[in-house]
């Protein structure tokens, strides 16, 4: 049920944009840095592609993000022409055994070097920017350290205040106390992740907001009113000078907008409300 109203959807949203659906894509794995993986969505026109999308993660997630959600933004992306990298964040995730050993300042490394791969090899590109939970505290750093660079930035579910969302939740305080003092603990989420002191204190002393001022690009904020971060929009919007400026918050989304209910369309909304303000702004 869910793949055939996002058909609909996407169908419907095509003829209300004018939008020409482009069936050729291609993916590429690529190496943006050294030690980050990412994969390089190209639509047909290849390299001569004049927009592209990075796509950041959130915490100790994937490139794919859960339920595929940035899987699914992509290849959309990609049918109406606009290319994507999404990345895979070091020292966190799966593939890192859930041990987490990133930083703040690994991340927005990361999603720099991400950026000045999409700069080098579409240099044609306008660039824009979507970010999921941390991924989209990582999103403000890179923008607020790049304003000029990006055209459009988009807001999932995202932190706006890392000492508040970071360590505000009281089912990790022992966990993040133990790892401080000791060097690392395991805790119990939704798999067994180990924190290191070198992860948790490495998210301290960060102002997201302030170096906002001097972006002038596009803001989309979106949130779910179930979602068990702190709400930020009016901040974002408040923080930034962009020349469109905007947040919805959807009633009965949570953190994922409901990205593993089979039931749920909430993801499909999240996804294609994304994909219409790319197409309007980018």
């Amino acid at each position: 049920m869910k793949g055939a109203m996002r058909w609909m959807l996407k169908i419907l949203l095509g003829i209300v944009l004018g939008t020409t659906i482009v069936s050729a894509t291609t993916e590429q794995n690529v190496e943006v840095a050294e030690g980050v993986a990412g994969k390089l969505m190209l639509p047909e026109t290849g390299k001569q592609a004049d927009r592209v999308v990075l796509l950041y993660h959130g915490w100790t997630g994937k490139m794919d993000e859960v339920g595929d959600l940035y899987k699914r933004l992509a290849n959309d992306l990609g049918e109406a022409g606009i290319a994507s990298l999404r990345i895979d964040f070091r020292g966190e995730g799966e593939r890192n055994g859930h041990r987490l050993t990133s930083t703040f300042a690994s991340r927005i490394a990361d999603g720099e070097a991400a950026l000045a791969f999409v700069q080098k090899e579409l240099p044609k590109a306008k660039v824009g920017i979507v970010g999921f939970s941390l991924g989209g505290a990582t999103a403000l750093a890179v923008t607020g350290r790049n304003p000029e660079t990006i055209t459009t930035l988009i807001l999932w579910s995202s932190s706006g205040n890392l000492g508040i969302d970071f360590f505000g939740d009281p089912a990790m305080i022992n966990g993040q106390k133990e790892a401080i003092e000791n060097g690392e603990s395991v805790i119990q989420s939704w798999s067994e992740l180990t924190l290191t002191r070198e992860h948790l204190m490495g998210f301290i002393g960060y102002d997201l907001l302030g170096p906002m001022k001097a972006y002038k690009g596009a803001l989309f904020a979106i949130r779910g009113t179930d979602d068990f971060l702190n709400r930020y929009e009016d901040q974002f919007l408040e923080a930034a000078s962009g020349w469109r400026e905007e947040y919805l918050i959807v009633s009965g989304a949570d953190h994922i907008f409901g990205a593993l209910d089979p039931e749920s369309l909430l993801d499909d909304r999240l996804i294609t409300e994304t994909f219409q303000f790319i197409e309007e702004t980018l």
